[in-house]
């Protein structure tokens, strides 16, 4: 027997004029489908739909995937459309400004202070009832309604302050997370969220505003950028949730993969979040940094 390589080395150049070779013999035209195809070959392309989906249901992805714009023209008049909708959904209120306990109403349009408060709640913390004031406001954050919200919430010694709008300025955000470290009482902005499901009918939702723009930090503006981006997933994740639910005769297998892969980012990432939140300190620290000198 002969001492020969068993697997000798390829040639790649030639490998590489066979390729180049065979190619050419080939119409490179009919494989890529440059140009316009003939209309013998032509056929029109269908949608992408699973056979198990009812005829239409594109066209109801289409509602299902367009915000509701003018917040109005659904709810025309703020207190006897809007607020009675709010005072009927506390548990969309509750879920959205991270509640503890449930909100209970006592009533609308409740006179406070020489006000009226559009809606007074009450809930359970650490053991004691204390009052939820909610204003509302289908228009752009003002002063009027920022200061009507204050005094209300002192007034009753409330334990939450919720404001409820569909745009908010920053220096009113700004106003409400420096009244945080002031008063007894959590100030909780909420962006009134809507989901066309059809023509005739509307999701509606309450999220948190995105974060206001903060003085020169790098790292807290990267963490807010983050924040914002983790938001926007959750307020997708949600309604792509309630569409399921309520659809239950659509077929919406094609994103499964797309959720499984969703979830898994999502518990790194709170995963993360929990190594981090276990090496910094609740609170920050006050007075003078003492620097540690390094000995020679």
């Amino acid at each position: 027997m002969t001492d020969t390589d068993a697997n000798p080395a390829l040639d790649w150049t030639l490998l590489g004029q066979a390729f180049s070779a065979a190619y050419a013999e080939l119409d490179a035209d009919s494989l890529l489908l440059r140009g316009e195809p003939s209309a013998e070959s032509s056929e029109p392309e269908s949608d992408i739909v699973d056979a198990s989906e009812p005829a239409g249901t594109e066209q109801a992805r289409e509602h299902w995937l367009t915000e509701v714009g003018d917040i109005r023209g659904w709810f025309s008049h703020e207190a006897t459309h809007f607020t009675p909708w709010v005072a009927k959904n506390l548990y969309r209120v509750q879920e959205a400004a991270l509640i503890e306990h449930s909100l209970t109403l006592i009533g609308t349009e409740q006179r406070i202070a020489g006000y009226r408060i559009d809606v007074l709640a009450k809930t359970l913390v650490n053991g004691r009832t204390r009052p939820v004031v909610i204003e509302n406001q289908l228009e752009r954050s003002d002063a009027d309604h920022l200061g009507r919200l204050i005094t209300c919430a002192a007034e009753v010694k409330a334990s939450h302050a919720i404001w409820i709008g569909v745009d908010f300025r920053d220096d009113h955000l700004k106003v409400m997370e420096a009244l945080q470290h002031s008063m007894d009482c959590e100030f909780i902005p909420l962006l009134i969220d809507g989901l066309r499901l059809s023509e005739q009918s509307a999701l509606f939702q309450f999220t948190s505003p995105p974060t206001f723009p903060t003085p020169a930090d790098p790292m807290r503006e990267k963490l807010h950028a983050c924040l914002r981006a983790a938001r926007d997933n959750a307020i997708n994740t949600q309604r792509f949730s309630r569409i399921v639910r309520n659809h239950p005769g659509v077929a919406f297998t094609r994103y499964r993969d797309i959720i499984q892969e969703l979830g898994y980012w999502s518990y790194i990432t709170d995963s993360r979040v929990d190594e981090i939140l276990e090496v910094i300190a609740e609170e920050r620290p006050t007075g003078p940094v003492q620097l540690s000198s390094k000995s020679e």
